[in-house]
Formats: structure tokens, C-alpha cells, sequence
């Protein structure tokens, strides 16, 4: 068997910073936290490539909703 037929591995997951972001991401040197699902995406059973990402600033934090979802599953934080 080849390099070529061998399966290769899944690529690694990294966050992509946005440059006209309004809220600074945590330091480079933490771990961005994964906050979890919104509340509309799992009562609906959102399929993940349709969720979101939003930063929480008060929780330092990713999370993902469906659609125009906007408070955070951790803390309730509306605002980015």
C-alpha cells in the first residue's frame, strides 16, 4: 500500500480570529473554552455545519447557535 491509498488524518479544528471582530479573543496563550450548543439548536437537533459561532466575552468563550440565536448556553450574556 502507497502514502497515496493510505486514509489520511482529519484536520485539526482551529479558531480563525474575524478582522472586523468587535470583541478580542482570549489571550493566544489559553485554550479558547467550547461553551456548548445554544438552546434552539439542540431543542431542534441542528445538524453542526448549520449552527454559528459566537464569542463570549464574559465567558471567555465559543459558542453555537442556530439561526439569529444570541444568549450564551453558559451564562446568558447577550451582548458579544
Amino acid at each position: 500500500m502507497s502514502k497515496a491509498d493510505e486514509p489520511s488524518s482529519p484536520p485539526k479544528t482551529e479558531i480563525i480570529p474575524f478582522p472586523q471582530s468587535r470583541v478580542p479573543t482570549s489571550s493566544r496563550h489559553k485554550p479558547t473554552k467550547y461553551l456548548g450548543l445554544g438552546a434552539m439548536a439542540k431543542t431542534i437537533g441542528a445538524p453542526e455545519r448549520q449552527t454559528t459561532g459566537h464569542w463570549c466575552s464574559r465567558c471567555q468563550g465559543i459558542w453555537y447557535g442556530y439561526l439569529l440565536e444570541v444568549t450564551c448556553p453558559a451564562c446568558g450574556n447577550r451582548h458579544g
